[in-house]
């Protein structure tokens, strides 16, 4: 994306470019047209913004805990299950 940016092209061209190279599914249309208008206004960063609301901590070892019970437990049974 950077390459399509800095040689003047716009987020269309880049994600059809992109597409072509690897995949559909490699990214949106739209995730293109975001990182342009980030780009734009001088973000190079590849960090994402801060979010609101207090970040969720859990203990390592509980995570670990569920897996070793169950190893076909989802993400979803994990995070359920340490209520996050």
């Amino acid at each position: 994306l950077l390459y399509y940016f800095r040689k003047g092209k716009n987020a269309s061209l880049a994600h059809k470019k992109l597409c072509a190279a690897y995949g559909n599914e490699a990214l949106k249309e739209r995730q293109c047209q975001n990182w342009f208008a980030r780009l734009r206004s001088g973000d190079f960063s590849l960090k994402n913004a801060q979010r609101s609301g207090r970040p969720v901590e859990v203990d390592e070892t509980h995570p670990k805990a569920i897996i070793d019970s169950d190893s076909h437990s989802t993400t979803r049974d994990i995070a359920e299950k340490l209520n996050v």
